[in-house]
């Protein structure tokens, strides 16, 4: 089932498409990464299905799913090919679409993305000490026994729904990180409304789950490809494993950032990705 997505373009030069991940939407990218960009490129944004002012609809949420909506919307865009950037799960469905269409990818960037093949699981240990505004939202729903933190598998996933809630039900917590899930301000109750609802009445939940592209796919995809990590990255297993899949592909990591850093570190990430633009062919 398609959707219809919310999407703006601005901007004149060769195109980029940027696509952000799950519980936020497009103003993500602007104005910190995407209005400098578009000073030399044409650069498109869009909600993602069931984000932002996108539809919502029943179904149609993995990666591979929206993979299809991204290609639709090149299409819809004239967009022939473009350098396809996506922050966490916004990574999973660029790399989807990359190899459902290789011709239409001129490049890859690949933002804190965590590839649900090459890292089934996401663990409290898979990165440094949780931060204190991390610790507070744990604690604020902290389960027992099997639904413990520490027996997690989908960590991400629980942190975004945890932090939701928090919002939604008035939790006050005294800290806070320098980039939060859904924001500050009169928006952040009705973002995190809007992402409980897709996990509640959708098939969004099962779906985000969904393990996508092979190892075998993804090691035939030959693109320029920029990885680009946090350096307390939960899905650094993911950053390794592609590594290895692309000898092509170049791999850094921003000093002192965690997961949100396009728009808690911008400068630096848009220092790397105007050199990285530069270089292509």
């Amino acid at each position: 089932m398609s959707a219809k997505l919310a999407v703006q373009q601005f901007g004149q030069g060769p195109d980029l498409v940027l696509v952000h991940g799950l519980g936020a939407s497009r103003a993500f990218w602007y104005p910190r990464l995407a209005a400098p960009l578009a000073a030399q490129h044409r650069v498109t944004l869009y909600d993602l299905r069931g984000h932002g002012y996108s539809e919502r609809t029943q179904d149609g949420y993995s990666a591979s799913a929206q993979a299809d909506d991204l290609l639709r919307l090149m299409d819809a865009q004239n967009i022939e090919r473009a350098v396809l950037i996506g922050h966490s799960y916004g990574g999973g469905i660029v790399l989807e679409a990359a190899l459902r269409a290789p011709e239409r990818c001129r490049a890859l960037c690949l933002m804190d993305t965590r590839i649900q093949r090459l890292q089934p699981e996401l663990r409290l240990h898979d990165a440094q000490p949780l931060t204190p505004f991390e610790q507070a939202v744990a604690a604020s729903q902290p389960g027992e026994g099997e639904n413990s933190w520490e027996h997690e598998r989908e960590v991400g996933f629980r942190f975004i729904e945890a932090a939701a809630r928090c919002v939604t039900g008035n939790i006050e917590l005294e800290v806070r990180d320098e980039v939060t899930p859904f924001g500050e301000g009169r928006g952040a109750k009705r973002a995190a409304q809007a992402w409980l609802h897709l996990l509640d009445h959708t098939a969004a939940r099962a779906e985000f789950l969904e393990a996508g592209a092979t190892l075998d796919e993804i090691q035939r995809l030959r693109v320029p490809a920029l990885l680009m990590y946090a350096s307390h990255t939960r899905a650094l297993k993911s950053a390794q494993a592609l590594q290895a899949a692309w000898p092509q592909a170049r791999f850094l990591q921003i000093p002192r950032s965690g997961h949100f850093f396009p728009m808690s570190h911008s400068e630096i990430c848009l220092e790397h990705l105007r050199q990285f633009l530069g270089e292509l062919p």
